[in-house]
């Protein structure tokens, strides 16, 4: 059972007394909780930066990468919502004319349909032979008293089907009509009644579309003999390129194809990136340098503030870092970024920007685009390197991992931050465990004491009580 303390015997409010106490021994405890929030949002803020130049490495990375810097050809279409084109493999130089005078469409049929009391079937196959490979058969149980709709969603459920089943109505009139799922003359197929009940499904002839009046007709390069194809997509009139007909034309859409070249606009991007990267980590870096500590701070959110408040191993880091990117290099025909327009901002009259002061990057795009014409091969070089000579990406990415690698200053510091806070803990865990103890301990002092007290205020009161009842002589 838990003592409870009275202070009946000695007239002293013990509870509180003990409870004083324990907010002593408690102060303890809080400091311990308070340096562990520190350590925390240092842990937290060095993990912040570690991210932020991992960004970095992976931006000069993708630079250096073969893709990036893959020739490949482009083409398109003059009006895209007429005739789509993509690459195949490839293809020739130049461009094509194609003036579109008809698309391929489906084979259709269309059937009367009365309901009947009586189930069946309907069997669905292209071609006229049931038993012919590749005809996509299906075979649909028709329920007793089933409707138009019934039928055209049992149909329209199985994607094995080889038709679209829709329902019009002619007057009071039903009718199924079915369109082939492919395009083109082949695209005719049977619909085999011969299971159904007499007069539930009648073919109606004027919804009836088949032959090669389904192909597709187009023009290419002006030639005086059309062509045709069962479907709009066209793989076989210019090698190397998918033709894929959306509308027809009043007049003939130009397809060009340029010469295999790099994607200037995606490699900008990607130099956009690593500059974006690095101007991330100077502006986080520097916000937690220049955050100042809370004097006698008390509420989580003050202990927090200024954890890298003038940290050398930070200062230390950006000052590398910007050396590493602005480093002069031999033997790739670019010396630097500077060579490609990737510099401190350019000061305003007489003084240095605040961004140049921080030392951060900007790109002039008109001087990239312009080495990106020349020769992209010296900027590929200038990431990649060329030889034996190693380039910026490699750079960056050794300088990085002396920082977030497994052995890295960040990583260790880190490390480190997790090895204290695991002690705070354990720690915080013997306090609190001493605290119950000594709680424990003191209660059963004071206990003992007005148990004591309690004993000797009985007999005191015994013997007064005896004492007045001796006879006087």
């Amino acid at each position: 059972m838990p003592i409870t303390l009275t202070g009946l015997a000695s007239g002293l409010d013990t509870e509180t007394i003990v409870a004083q106490l324990m907010a002593i021994e408690q102060n303890k405890v809080t400091a311990v909780q308070r340096r562990q929030t520190a350590v925390t949002q240092h842990k937290l803020e060095l993990n912040g930066i570690k991210s932020k130049l991992d960004a970095v490495k992976s931006a000069a990375a993708d630079l250096a990468s073969s893709t990036t810097w893959k020739p490949v050809q482009t083409t398109g279409s003059s009006d895209a919502t007429k005739v789509d084109v993509q690459l195949l493999g490839g293809a020739g130089i130049g461009g094509h004319s194609l003036q579109v005078n008809k698309l391929a469409s489906s084979a259709q049929h269309g059937y009367a349909f009365t309901p009947n009391a009586a189930a069946g079937k309907i069997t669905l196959f292209y071609g006229a032979d049931p038993n012919a490979a590749g005809n996509s058969k299906l075979t649909i149980d028709v329920a007793e008293n089933a409707t138009a709709t019934d039928v055209a969603t049992a149909i329209n459920a199985n994607e094995g089907s080889p038709v679209y089943a829709a329902v019009i109505k002619d007057g009071a009139d039903e009718r199924l009509v079915f369109s082939a799922r492919k395009t083109g003359a082949s695209s005719d197929f049977t619909v085999d009644t011969s299971l159904l009940a007499g007069g539930q499904l009648t073919e109606v002839p004027a919804y009836a579309r088949t032959g090669t009046a389904l192909n597709a007709e187009y023009v290419l390069d002006g030639e005086l003999t059309p062509r045709t194809s069962e479907t709009n997509v066209i793989e076989n009139a210019v090698p190397g390129l998918r033709l894929t007909l959306k509308g027809i034309t009043t007049s003939p859409v130009s397809v060009n194809t340029s010469q295999a070249a790099i994607d200037q606009e995606a490699v900008t991007k990607k130099l956009t990136a690593l500059v974006d990267a690095y101007n991330a980590v100077v502006t986080a870096a520097r916000a937690e340098i220049s955050e100042k500590k809370v004097p006698t701070a008390t509420t989580n959110t003050d202990i927090q503030k200024g954890q890298l408040f003038g940290d050398s191993g930070m200062t230390s880091m950006l000052s590398s870092l910007k050396r590493t990117m602005t480093q002069t290099l031999t033997g790739l025909g670019l010396t630097g970024l500077a060579d490609i327009g990737i510099a401190p901002p350019k000061s305003s009259g007489a003084a240095a920007s605040e961004d140049a002061k921080a030392g951060k990057l900007t790109i002039d795009a008109e001087k990239l685009k312009t080495m990106l014409a020349a020769d992209y091969t010296k900027v590929r070089d200038l990431f990649a390197g060329k030889g034996t000579d190693k380039g910026l990406s490699a750079a960056i990415s050794d300088y990085v991992g002396t920082q977030t690698g497994t052995n890295g200053s960040i990583t260790s510091r880190v490390n480190s931050d997790d090895q204290t806070l695991k002690n705070f803990t354990k720690t915080i865990e013997k306090l609190n465990a001493r605290m119950a103890n000594e709680e424990k301990r003191l209660k059963a002092q004071f206990a003992a004491m007005e148990s004591a007290l309690a004993n000797s205020q009985a007999q005191q009161a015994w013997l007064t009580s005896t004492i007045a009842t001796l006879p006087s002589y």
